[in-house]
């Protein structure tokens, strides 16, 4: 088989839409192969190794290990990070506009795009024997990129749906197999759904006007109604015509299904054997008539373009073995032969393509990966519940895992109650080295997140925080951590605005300053960030100062930045658990002075730890060597505040708690 070129048929639109089962239906389709999502490659399955449909994890999945090998020489985690930068680079739906402009030249970057896109695509076909390739990815912009892709012949097939099924689709809950972590699929409201399936619409239609890039329409009730004649003509109309014959063995509304290899998407992507193709119109009767008018009024004209009815069709019971929100196809046998690992096939009650309680069609929200925030805690039971409930309230149209580590203190249970649609809050307890740095790498290492986010149990987020970071990591690929301006609470002496002063931090300020902006409360890194500067140092005295310590060498290999608006409420009123534990901080700083050997080589960071130090050690009643080591600060650089805040302490015998307060007047702290 020649591979100077491959056709892929990409499935364009919104999740929730039985894309799914079109894909493994064309998939089973005599030299045709389904890939499942394959815009999720690099931001899931291969670096979080998730199951292929097969069963088998990602990595262990020998089409897909050939796959690697053929395209890029084997999966690497280079490979992933540079399919993602090349994708947010050219391909997310801002850049659409531009990649309309059929006449206008190609980035590098959506270069190198196709020709990575292309590398896979042509392994595919090369590996599985197979003329067409279908990818169920979805998002018209990245769609629209790979059209031009020389050596590719890409055509485009928009599944639709009623968008009121959809929408009360994406209300419901259903288990993620992906992972075996019992993880949901993505959740998102009624009125954001007709939205995103209004837009995804109008940028469909927009790709067919332009008539470079073949496109048609295939209604899901169509093709439930009238399997092979709706997929025969749908094919046909695509330039790619099918027989009868060639598609997967169909008999009163069931298909024979074998298990494929495609990534992602829908929990149906498990299932095999004989599945009965059913209509689900539960929406009818279960969607409330508030959302079922909101949705309505949003997708109005396109309801109508599409031949759907304004108003609901009359409810009808559903069937045994219907599920109550979708396409409801029911398997009726299991493959001979299941890997050990796979998800065992669904029983009678349930979907081709789900859990019997679920319509799984699901592709999350373009550009909005799984965040993890962590919140280690200890005896803030009622500060915790404010800090929680400001994450839960964040407008970031993803999902939020919210991990809370309990470090030497038994877990709440009661916090689970806390959770919202989206927002699942977890506690586990920190099962290492005790303290801040056994937490956070505890909560680290339980995460399924492509960005983490930490925060203390005593701060608060605004609504727009993890929006804003995401968004900022998303634009800047090489940004490895973000902060965030904040305002500092200070009792009865009010409050203090901090904006970032600067979007990009370099390692050299960090060593002159320790940037506020850049506090543990507002820090969000990538999960691959940790590969490159390490976890939380639990060698570091008490875990003081661990944010800083890993931002130190998080700055040495990387780029940190920070989003400039104040977006956290970082509690100054309310005692810190280093308080009076000051030869604690004493350790903590001499140990990183240590080691990091850098703040040597400038002067005024080096002097700023070592006058820091001093007054840890005078406060903590070691005068004498309080007034040696502030010395040593003077000598590097002779205006080093907390060096002559040290001999200021160890003189006259000012209280610390004094020199504190006087301090936090002008919304600074002493360490």
């Amino acid at each position: 088989m020649s591979m100077l070129g491959v056709t892929v048929v990409y499935l364009g639109g919104f999740g929730r839409s039985g894309s799914t089962l079109v894909e493994r239906m064309l998939g089973a389709t005599r030299g045709w192969t389904n890939i499942g999502e394959l815009v999720d490659l690099s931001r899931s399955v291969g670096p979080h190794d998730e199951l292929c449909g097969c069963g088998r994890p990602f990595s262990q999945c020998p089409v897909w290990t050939q796959v690697g090998e053929v395209a890029f020489g084997g999966w690497t985690p280079e490979v992933f990070a540079r399919l993602t930068e090349l994708r947010l680079g050219a391909a997310r739906q801002r850049h659409l506009p531009g990649l309309l402009r059929s006449r206008r030249p190609a980035s590098p970057a959506l270069a190198d795009l196709r020709s990575a896109y292309a590398s896979i695509y042509r392994a595919v076909a090369e590996v599985t024997g197979s003329r067409v390739v279908v990818d169920a990815s979805k998002g018209p912009a990245l769609g629209q990129a790979l059209a031009g892709t020389p050596g590719i012949d890409l055509r485009m097939l928009n599944v639709v749906r009623d968008p009121r099924a959809v929408a009360w689709s994406w209300s419901r809950h259903v288990e993620r197999p992906h992972t075996g972590s019992g993880e949901e699929m993505w959740r998102i409201p009624a009125h954001r759904s007709a939205a995103q399936w209004t837009a995804l619409q109008l940028e469909m239609a927009a790709i067919g006007a332009l008539g470079t890039t073949p496109s048609v329409r295939l209604r899901y009730e169509d093709l439930v109604s009238d399997p092979v004649g709706s997929l025969v003509d749908a094919t046909a109309r695509l330039g790619l015509p099918l027989e009868p014959d060639d598609l997967p063995s169909l008999e009163d509304g069931r298909v024979l299904l074998e298990p494929s290899h495609g990534l992602s998407g829908n929990p149906g992507r498990f299932s095999s054997g004989v599945l009965e193709l059913r209509r689900d119109d539960g929406w009818t009767a279960q969607m409330p008539a508030s959302n079922r008018a909101v949705v309505t009024a949003l997708t109005l004209p396109l309801l109508w373009a599409y031949g759907y009815p304004a108003s609901s069709p009359p409810a009808r019971p559903s069937t045994p073995g219907e599920t109550a929100t979708g396409p409801a196809t029911q398997p009726a046998t299991q493959p001979a032969t299941q890997s050990a690992t796979q998800p065992a096939t669904q029983s009678a009650s349930q979907t081709a393509t789900g859990t019997g309680t679920e319509e799984p069609f699901v592709n999350p929200p373009q550009d909005a990966p799984l965040v993890s925030v962590v919140i280690p805690t200890r005896g803030r039971a009622a500060l915790l519940k404010e800090t929680l409930a400001s994450i839960v309230a964040q407008d970031y149209p993803g999902r939020l895992e919210i991990i809370v580590v309990h470090d030497r203190e038994e877990i709440d249970p009661s916090l689970a109650a806390l959770s919202a649609p989206g927002r699942e809050i977890r506690s586990i307890n920190n099962t290492r080295t005790g303290g801040l740095c056994g937490a956070r790498n505890s909560g680290l290492l339980e995460s399924k997140g492509e960005f983490y986010a930490s925060c203390d149990d005593d701060d608060v987020w605004y609504p727009a925080k993890v929006r804003r970071q995401v968004e900022r990591l998303q634009a800047d690929p090489q940004l490895l951590a973000v902060g965030a301006g904040i305002r500092l609470l200070m009792g009865e002496r009010g409050n203090v605005d901090w904006p970032a002063r600067e979007p990009v931090v370099s390692h050299a300020r960090l060593l002159t300053n320790r940037v506020k902006e850049l506090h543990s409360s507002t820090l969000m890194m990538r999960r691959s960030a940790f590969d490159l500067a390490g976890l939380y140092d639990e060698e570091l005295p008490f875990s003081y100062g661990e944010d800083y310590d890993w931002l130190l060498r998080a700055t040495s290999v990387g780029k940190v930045g920070a989003v400039q608006e104040v977006l956290a409420d970082i509690r100054k009123d309310v005692p810190s658990w280093f308080r009076d534990k000051s030869l604690n901080t004493a350790a903590a700083l001499e140990y990183m002075l240590e080691k990091h050997p850098d703040f040597s080589r400038r002067r005024r960071g080096h002097a700023r730890i070592l006058g820091q130090i001093a007054y840890a050690r005078a406060a903590g009643g070691e005068r004498r060597r309080g007034v040696q080591i502030a010395g040593s600060a003077l000598r590097r650089y002779p205006i080093a505040p907390h060096a002559w805040l040290a001999l200021a302490l160890a003189g006259p015998g000012i209280e610390p708690q004094r020199m504190l307060s006087a301090a936090r007047r002008f919304g600074r702290g002493l360490s």
